[in-house]
């Protein structure tokens, strides 16, 4: 399928809930802009309301002033029907973040003109601000979209979508399974009246929030009976893949997602099919960065040493190179001398990961 066709089989899908996976250089963010642009009225309107890459860039920090800049746009209109900082905050509550914050008017006799910037500080010391992480920043903006999906004057004229392009850049283990129960909160508030779509490249996200979705304990919002009586899941879990030009969605079993294991098949299938490409490249740098750091190493060229694969350096070098080349779509076609870097390092797995064989 072409992205475009990808976009069009998840805007006609039944389900309320459509969960992705996708692996870096997949299309992701091309993807959240095809259905952005897809799911557009004929007057140029929104039918729905999104969170990705570009809504983050409506702050930006002013460092002399020591604030978080809202940049003008059409949601300042909604800006005050969010409530006050304790809508927010109540969101906050998940992360147990250690800030408090008020916003600031644009004008401030005017509270329909919108906020221009966020203060931020700690209860002890409520004149001085101060700069918090760029993980608290990104906490701060999805509480803030968060509460904004809630505000009526919007949601209810772009009510037909809500689309969620990876919430949890920058956040560590324990924020991204926060994020997830903020998330699964939202899948349950609007599984009946919008459909969600959500990409991720994120596996420990999307583990956890396919998990829960198909949790018994969560089967009263996520299944519903047809007239014969038969149980059908209100939501989709499927796995983006790409090979050239071509898209698939893949189905995701039931179980956890071991995305290292979903690595090693894809690659094989191309193998014995006679299909590599520049974007295993960036697979099988993806399965190695795993090895390592699954030994406690975060270069992946540590895996290859240990693996006994000869000529690391130069393999290291192909690997790195063919990687950005496929990332930065200055792929072309693979030689023979690339194909056999990949098969090389993939009987290596093998033979290291036999049953009752030692790991390293």
């Amino acid at each position: 399928m072409t992205l475009q066709e990808v976009t069009d089989k998840i805007i006609q899908a039944s389900e309320n809930v459509y969960l992705v996976y996708a692996f870096n250089g997949t299309g992701k963010t091309r993807l959240s802009v095809n259905l952005k642009d897809s799911l557009k009225r004929k007057d140029g309107s929104h039918s729905g309301v999104y969170f990705n890459a570009y809504s983050e860039d409506l702050f930006t920090w002013d460092n002399e002033a020591m604030e978080l800049i809202i940049k003008p746009s059409s949601l300042n209109d909604f800006h005050q029907y969010m409530g006050t900082e304790l809508d927010i905050q109540n969101k906050l509550k998940y992360y147990s973040t250690k800030f408090d914050f008020r916003f600031n008017l644009i004008q401030d006799d005017d509270p329909q003109k919108g906020w221009k910037s966020v203060s931020f500080f700690y209860p002890e010391d409520e004149e001085t601000n101060v700069k918090i992480s760029r993980g608290e920043e990104r906490m701060f903006i999805w509480c803030w979209f968060l509460t904004l999906f809630e505000v009526s004057e919007l949601v209810d004229n772009q009510k037909d979508y809500i689309f969620i392009d990876d919430p949890v850049s920058s956040l560590d283990d324990n924020n991204v399974f926060n994020t997830a129960r903020l998330i699964l909160d939202l899948f349950k508030d609007k599984i009946d009246s919008t459909k969600i779509v959500l990409t991720t490249h994120h596996a420990g996200l999307f583990s956890t929030l396919s998990s829960w979705l198909r949790n018994a304990d969560n089967s009263s919002y996520f299944k519903a009976k047809n007239q014969k009586g038969e149980e059908k899941n209100k939501y989709v879990v499927r796995i983006l893949q790409k090979s050239d030009d071509d898209h698939t969605l893949k189905s995701a079993k039931k179980g956890s997602f071991f995305y290292h294991l979903l690595l090693v098949d894809m690659l094989n299938d191309a193998i014995q099919n006679d299909n590599l490409d520049y974007s295993h490249f960036a697979l099988i740098r993806q399965l190695l960065e795993t090895l390592s750091s699954f030994l406690g190493k975060p270069k992946f060229s540590y895996a290859l040493d240990k693996m006994g694969i000869s000529e690391v350096t130069e393999k290291t070098d192909i690997i790195n190179a063919r990687t950005h080349e496929f990332y930065n779509q200055k792929a072309s076609f693979l030689n023979d001398n690339d194909k056999n870097v990949i098969i090389d390092v993939m009987e290596a797995i093998e033979k290291l990961f036999k049953p009752g064989q030692k790991i390293l």
